[in-house]
């Protein structure tokens, strides 16, 4: 009986482990086309977070965000960007791009973040040390990674 019950638990074993893959580097997963969904290590303001955060990307209408319907009208295609961190407090960044390459909107609030990209073109983004959304001041204020 033993020995039956070792078998039947070494192919669970051995099953778990070939149904599990491996989440997609955050470069990789900002580069998916939405929808996709992944957890990933985060931090607000530097301050690294107990648990991971769940990180999706979505397609929505610029009509979600008097802002972006001002810029776009009410039917443009834009992505979001959402962070549910481990506190159960979600963000919800739209990136509408415009005069300022990957600029974003903080749906939360009145104010506009952009990511870190590379200082030697200011277009292609710096995933150096993951994903950064910085403030503009240019301040860390969220880091996925």
């Amino acid at each position: 009986m033993k020995k039956l019950f070792a078998t039947a638990m070494g192919l669970a074993v051995m099953f778990s482990v070939t149904q599990v893959r491996a989440a997609p580097s955050i470069e990789e997963f900002i580069q998916e086309e939405a929808p996709a969904s992944s957890y990933y290590n985060c931090a607000y303001k530097m301050q690294i977070a107990s648990k991971k955060c769940l990180v999706t990307l979505t397609n929505v209408k610029s009509s979600i965000d008097s802002r972006a319907k001002k810029i776009f009208g009410s039917r443009a295609d834009l992505e979001l960007l959402t962070i549910k961190w481990p506190d159960g407090d979600v963000g919800r960044y739209l990136d509408i791009g415009g005069d300022e390459v990957y600029k974003l909107i903080n749906l939360g609030d009145s104010r506009s973040y952009h990511y870190k990209t590379d200082n030697n073109d200011g277009f292609s983004l710096n995933f150096y040390n993951g994903l950064v959304i910085q403030d503009q001041n240019n301040k860390e204020h969220i880091r996925l990674w």
